[in-house]
């Protein structure tokens, strides 16, 4: 329940973009696992903001690359004001299925593994493919599916379909996934 509502609490970052496309050359370099996103728009919300830095990890796999499209349509208040739309990246090392309440059930989506998490007034999914866990979290159902169904390496410049997950990531089974 702890990553829901962590997950959630995402959906509320808000922070300062400026009007330049962001650059995807570090993201890009990164080679611990593949990070996905959806393109530079999605659904009329261009990609305005890239966050991470796998340098402050002693292990790259527990870096986490954060997509963000869109901007805060109201001013900040105390909480914040959600972005449209957010695209997590996580090494499957750090975060997979069995992390996620009981009550979530998987279903197949393009080759992966997804869950729908319910939250607010917002819609949120889970996709688990190869080594990676994708959290997208969006204001509406329409741009949720919108991203899910435009996702992509940051190498590729088309959709495809998505691998499966790894072999035993889904249960917690890899070596370098901690059950402590």
């Amino acid at each position: 329940m702890a990553l829901v509502a962590a997950f959630a609490s995402g959906l509320f970052l808000c922070g300062c973009a400026t009007d330049d496309p962001p650059s995807l050359s570090e993201i890009k370099a990164f080679r611990a696992y593949p990070v996905y996103y959806s393109g530079d728009s999605v659904a009329g919300h261009s990609l305005n903001e890239v966050l991470g830095d796998p340098a402050k990890y002693e292990d790259e796999r527990d870096a986490a690359w954060v997509l963000i499209y869109g901007k805060c349509e109201d001013p900040p208040d105390e909480g914040g004001c959600p972005y449209p739309l957010q695209i997590h990246n996580h090494s499957t090392c750090s975060r997979w299925a069995s992390q996620l309440d009981r009550n979530h059930r998987l279903f197949d989506f393009h080759g992966a593994k997804a869950a729908r998490l319910f939250q607010g007034g917002g819609a949120a999914w889970e996709i688990f493919t190869g080594r990676t866990t994708v959290a997208i979290s969006a204001i509406d159902r329409h741009i949720l599916l919108s991203a899910a169904r435009s996702l992509r390496t940051v190498q590729r410049d088309y959709p495809s379909p998505l691998p499966p997950p790894a072999p035993g990531s889904l249960d917690g089974e890899l070596p370098c996934q901690d059950q402590s």
